[in-house]
């Protein structure tokens, strides 16, 4: 995330809290998509920004999931979330442009709706796609800037250094479908779409799956 929004002793535990209340919405409005996404997941996974841990429910018990987490304040529900759902949780306190993991290690990486608060996403994708192996799969949901000129897009720039406060550094208008398409993953598969929920700036999302 943002560096200069991480472990905010005012928004981190607020966004703590509210990431847990807002767990079962946000699986109604993600929950099948994601379940498609992780489907057949390896063992081991490793996540950009777990938050809460809203993601765990969707991993198949037993999974050892590395969670790259800055927000010291997410950490305590993380650790509830594995026990809930028989995770074996490693918890590193990074920020997803400097991952302390080797190079080609992992088989498997997920980010949903994290690339928006990162300081410098280009920097945070080519992290990911330095620890995956060879035809290792990271996998995604994101909310992207709206089409220009729209009424959306308005609303984004609108509502912009609000919403970026108090959501972790988040940019509601964050170019991310071009910044994947630029990092140069073997194949990309990509869908543009609209969600719609009272959360309008992160109507228009993306998701899908890049291969090293």
């Amino acid at each position: 995330m943002d560096h200069k929004f991480q472990n905010n002793a005012i928004r981190g535990p607020i966004n703590a809290f509210l990431f847990k209340l807002l767990s079962g919405y946000m699986d109604m409005l993600l929950g099948n998509s994601k379940r498609k996404l992780f489907n057949n997941h390896p063992k081991t996974v490793v996540e950009i920004g777990p938050g809460a841990g809203a993601n765990m429910r969707y991993l198949k018990k037993g999974t050892n999931l590395v969670a790259i987490e800055p927000n010291i304040y997410m950490h305590a529900n993380l650790k509830k979330s594995a026990d809930k759902y028989g995770i074996n949780l490693e918890i590193k306190s990074l920020v997803g442009e400097a991952i302390d993991l080797p190079d080609a290690s992992y088989d498997f990486v997920i980010s949903t709706l994290v690339l928006c608060t990162v300081d410098d996403p280009l920097e945070c994708l080519q992290q990911i796609k330095r620890i995956l192996r060879p035809s290792g799969v990271f996998v995604f949901i994101e909310h992207v800037k709206a089409r220009e000129h729209s009424v959306l897009a308005s609303i984004q720039n609108i509502i912009h250094k609000p919403w970026h406060w108090f959501f972790e550094g988040c940019h509601t208008n964050r170019d991310t479908k071009q910044l994947l398409e630029s990092v140069g993953f073997g194949h990309l598969e990509l869908e543009t779409y609209n969600l719609y929920s009272p959360f309008i700036p992160i109507i228009p999302q993306i998701r899908g799956c890049a291969i090293k």
